[in-house]
């Protein structure tokens, strides 16, 4: 894993309570041989990548220099008629849930699923017909492999090339998919199952969303060295219209984009690593004349990455380390932080439900719930074994929450203690706020998606 992934892991992942232990090491390890395997295997070519689609971006400043990856936030909204959660595991495997009777089916083999906790795993399609699981084979090239949800097989695997995924997005007519990198941006047609080159990004492709009508792709381009861009892509055309260029008074590193349910407003966060109170800031971008307006400041020390934008369009959800800073989208004005308890740790991710009533954000010691009424945090939800940088995914409904977990279990034989990891996922009742029971997927969660 290179310096800044790395740091950016271990701003999230430690606090200065105790150490999160050996989970947390063995994750960062993984990492470590997993980036070491992908720069063998590509060495003679320019630097590749992709990731998460809601959005994570690693954003680079062009070939050789270094890739950087917050917590994935944009989340798009799930088919609302999914039956099942389909959880991409390390073991090579997309397992199915029944969110039902809470039940794992058969795993789903695929070529392999990239273990980095800040790439891209999974996306439906917004029929629900299909999940992308989004992997590589043993450092090999990236894939994306479609799973059928009516049969829960596995198609054959389209091959992008030697790319570490920085974002994937599946259009809202679910035609085309797009997968972004540092070299640039892949287009894949869901009805061939092809993929092609999408216009370059010059600077690296980021992280990315679509407007609700699907006409637009906006991707960001360029990170700490680079250009700092947003480029326009028309996506009937498949070509650049124009270039945005993030505001200089907005000096960070643009990390995440959402756009709001009307189309009206993007917003780009721009975060710096360990900010001080003002350092950090949103980017409102008008998509009417695709004019950056005033950086939004916000108040919160840290580093701020993850992004979630209300169901009624009406407030954007800035995650920073220690806090949550919801932005007004009428006023482009921040609204008073919520701080996070100062036990939980560094922030991981957050997921919103979809009445928007309830902000969830994972850390190390648990889920907290927060009334975006009232702004009002709400007991730490306890989850037993917690995995380092772990999934967290609330269903279409709006009742559970999956969040992924890794427990060990011991057993003696011949009068030793023998240890094996179990990896899975813990449901949470919305409605109560508590934790259900563990459910074995055989390997370390690394994406939750909803479909079926």
């Amino acid at each position: 894993m290179d310096e800044l992934s790395l740091r950016a892991l271990l701003e999230r992942a430690t606090s200065p309570e105790p150490p999160l232990g050996q989970i947390v090491s063995n994750s960062l390890r993984a990492g470590r041989k997993l980036r070491r395997r992908r720069r063998a295997t590509s060495a003679a070519l320019s630097a590749a990548a992709v990731v998460v689609a809601g959005t994570v971006p690693a954003l680079t400043s062009g070939p050789g220099h270094k890739v950087i990856k917050p917590a994935p936030a944009v989340v798009p909204a799930p088919p609302a008629g999914a039956a099942t959660a389909y959880v991409a595991t390390s073991a090579n495997a997309v397992v199915p849930i029944s969110l039902a009777t809470n039940t794992a089916g058969t795993p789903i083999r695929v070529p392999g699923v990239t273990d980095d906790p800040f790439v891209p795993q999974a996306a439906a399609s917004p029929s629900g017909r299909t999940v992308y699981e989004i992997g590589t084979a043993g450092g090999s090239p990236t894939t994306v492999t479609p799973v059928d949800t009516a049969t829960n097989k596995a198609g054959p695997a389209i091959t992008i090339g030697n790319a570490e995924p920085q974002g994937f997005a599946v259009a809202p007519n679910g035609r085309t998919a797009y997968l972004s990198a540092p070299e640039g941006l892949f287009r894949i047609s869901t009805a061939t199952n092809t993929a092609s080159r999408a216009p370059d990004c010059r600077f690296g492709c980021g992280a990315m969303a679509f407007t609700p009508n699907g006409n637009a792709l906006y991707v960001i381009s360029g990170g700490a060295r680079g250009a700092r861009t947003v480029i326009l892509i028309r996506t009937a055309s498949n070509t650049v219209r124009t270039s945005i260029k993030i505001p200089a008074n907005s000096p960070g590193i643009p990390f995440n984009i959402g756009i709001t349910p009307n189309g009206k407003t993007a917003y780009v966060v721009d975060g710096k690593f360990e900010a001080k109170p003002g350092e950090n800031s949103v980017v409102p971008i008008d998509l009417a004349t695709n004019t950056p307006l005033r950086p939004i400041k916000i108040w919160a020390s840290g580093v701020a990455a993850g992004l979630v934008i209300a169901p009624d369009g009406r407030t954007a959800y800035v995650l920073s380390s220690r806090a949550v800073t919801p932005i007004d989208t009428a006023t482009n004005q921040a609204k008073p932080t919520i701080e996070l308890p100062g036990s939980a740790g560094y922030a991981y991710f957050m997921a919103l439900t979809p009445d928007g009533k309830t902000l969830y954000v994972l850390t190390p010691r648990g889920v907290i719930p927060i009334r975006t009424a009232s702004g009002t945090v709400l007991p730490t939800i306890k989850v037993p074994k917690l995995c380092s940088s772990t999934p967290i995914a609330i269903t279409p409904g709006g009742r559970t929450i999956y969040v992924g977990a890794c427990i060990t279990r011991t057993r003696m034989h011949h009068g030793h203690k023998l240890s094996k990891f179990v990896g899975g996922v813990v449901p949470i009742s919305t409605a109560t706020n508590t934790a259900g029971g563990f459910i074995n997927v055989g390997g370390a969660p690394v994406a939750i998606t909803f479909a079926g």
